[in-house]
């Protein structure tokens, strides 16, 4: 889990320094997001699955 952070926050960091348009810049943002939510989704499923 410590490595998946780090790894986001370089990746996030390196994509800051780049200059990106800013309809780009939303795109990502929003896949990000969406990204994030299934991953959160996952996660429950896979603890869910792990009480039951």
């Amino acid at each position: 889990m410590e490595k998946v952070q780090h790894l986001t926050r370089s990746a996030i960091r390196r994509a800051s320094t780049i200059e990106v348009p800013q309809q780009a810049r939303q795109n990502l943002q929003k896949l990000f997001v969406n990204f994030c939510l299934i991953l959160i989704c996952l996660l429950l499923i896979c603890i869910i699955v792990m009480l039951l």
